[in-house]
């Protein structure tokens, strides 16, 4: 199901003007070393996929002759930028020793032609766990409920790929996501804890549906008391603030009821961070996130 591109994943400096003092650059182009990209075909949601794929400092091949350690695996969804940012903050953590090795996994779109393809009218579809038909943008973008068949793909076609081409750690993987990509996240922690170990949640989109995700944590409670895993759950303090949306509260609200519930296991980490927005916070929330739920 897969095709492997690229040894090196490329992007113009205007997606990722950061690199160009780190990286070397070419034709307007910036080329991140140690990197490949894997165009994957969904049978189950009928979708290419552009999968970049960002290796540990010192990693070692499956054909390497020294023996080769197995690392954790982090998956972002979103975009192809996202990641990109995570990896680039991640190369200066290990660095420093500060984050363990670790492979980061973005998970990008694709059109019929292969080329990426950034559409939120996907992200909508794939990132929302129900339809929502009073969204002002449904009109445009779909009413959504296709989250359970976009876990279905990473469990059963993305994580299979992923193991067969990498040295990874199956009991070791991490799931990311900012604004739909967070209430993916949410779903996924309610609904399908154990498809992950950690979750780093980023300014989640907890509004949709009626707030449809309090009703899968109650769920979840009514059911255990145990959740051992970790989770990072942020927000922007200029993210939307007021109104149905309402951000800000939400995130706080769910972080209340996640310390009253009192879960076995839990180890969970909030933060607000100030003169953000919701655009501005993805990369600070990804890093910080990638920094605590491996603390």
């Amino acid at each position: 199901p897969s095709l492997h591109v690229a040894p090196a994943i490329s992007l113009t400096l205007g997606l990722c003007c950061l690199c160009s003092c780190v990286y070397g650059a070419s034709n307007g182009l910036v080329t991140l070393p140690n990197t490949a990209t894997h165009a994957l075909y969904s049978e189950k949601l009928q979708q290419n996929f552009l999968i970049d794929v960002f290796l540990p400092l010192g990693y070692k091949t499956k054909e390497s002759e020294y023996q080769f350690p197995q690392y954790p695996v982090v998956y972002i969804v979103n975009s192809r930028p996202l990641a990109v940012m995570a990896a680039i903050g991640r190369q200066e953590l290990q660095f420093a020793r500060e984050l363990p090795l670790a492979i980061i996994v973005g998970i990008g779109y694709a059109d019929e032609e292969g080329s990426s393809k950034n559409s939120f009218a996907w992200h909508t579809r794939d990132f929302t766990p129900t339809s929502d038909s009073s969204w002002e943008q449904a009109t445009t973008s779909g009413a959504g409920g296709g989250a359970e068949k976009f876990l279905l793909f990473i469990d059963e076609e993305l994580k299979p790929l992923i193991s067969k081409e990498y040295s990874v750690k199956d009991n070791d993987q991490t799931l990311a996501g900012h604004s739909f990509g967070g209430l993916f996240a949410t779903y996924v922690l309610f609904n399908s804890p154990d498809s992950f170990d950690r979750y780093i949640v980023s300014s989640p989109s907890l509004w949709w549906d009626g707030g449809v995700s309090f009703k899968y944590e109650g769920a979840f409670a009514r059911r255990n008391t145990n959740l051992s895993k970790k989770v990072f759950l942020s927000v922007a303090a200029g993210d939307f603030s007021s109104g149905p949306q309402d951000i800000v509260g939400n995130t706080e609200k769910m972080f209340r009821n996640l310390t009253q519930r009192n879960y076995a296991g839990l180890r969970l980490k909030h933060v607000v961070f100030d003169g953000e927005s919701h655009a501005s916070v993805m990369r600070v929330s990804i890093q910080e996130g990638m920094n605590a739920v491996f603390q």
